[in-house]
């Protein structure tokens, strides 16, 4: 039996957009003002939803090249990369594109309603193409709600109430930032 997991391309459109850069931890430190032209950083709700429920809940902390990655999604089957081999995203805010995973191709879709620069929903899919699988779907809905906290760095995500931060880019973990601190 297969397990198959639907995620959010986040932590993949980080890596490719720090690891060009080879920023240094000091550097993706939030800034305190942003450059002319330059989006600020923000901390972003993600909640997987149920109907009209959200049953998890994460905060991160995501520049623009972090956004980007909110409405692609990256599936895994079985632990294993879900390798995007056809298509992408496409103007109409829509993301289509057939990746393959232990020898299987997989029909992967996104459909983004809502405001992107504050409260948007993803509706995530995936499908087997030898229709032998099940189809996987998934709701996120992602809302801005602020700067990020002090001590917080782009990439930095926890549970609400969480005492510790994770780093998405190294996967490392931290003990949260006092408040204002």
């Amino acid at each position: 039996m297969h397990t198959f997991n639907l995620r959010s391309a986040t932590l993949i459109a980080i890596v490719f957009s720090l690891s060009a850069c080879e920023r240094k931890p000091e550097a993706t430190a939030t800034p305190q003002a942003a450059a002319p032209g330059v989006e600020r950083p923000a901390l972003w709700s993600i909640e997987v939803m149920s109907g009209d429920k959200a049953v998890s809940r994460v905060d991160i902390c995501a520049d623009g090249a972090l956004r980007a990655g909110f409405a692609r999604p990256a599936p895994e089957v079985d632990g294993k990369p879900c390798v995007r081999v056809k298509g992408g995203d496409r103007e109409d805010g829509t993301y289509s594109a057939l990746c393959r995973a232990d020898d299987q191709l997989y029909r992967v879709g996104a459909v983004t309603t809502g405001d992107p620069a504050s409260d948007f929903s993803v509706q995530m899919a995936a499908t087997r193409q030898d229709r032998k699988g099940p189809k996987y779907e998934q709701v996120r809905r992602y809302r801005r709600l602020g700067p990020c906290p002090s001590g917080w760095h782009i990439g930095d995500s926890a549970a609400p109430g969480a005492k510790e931060l994770l780093d998405t880019i190294t996967d490392k973990r931290r003990p949260m930032p006092a408040a204002g601190g």
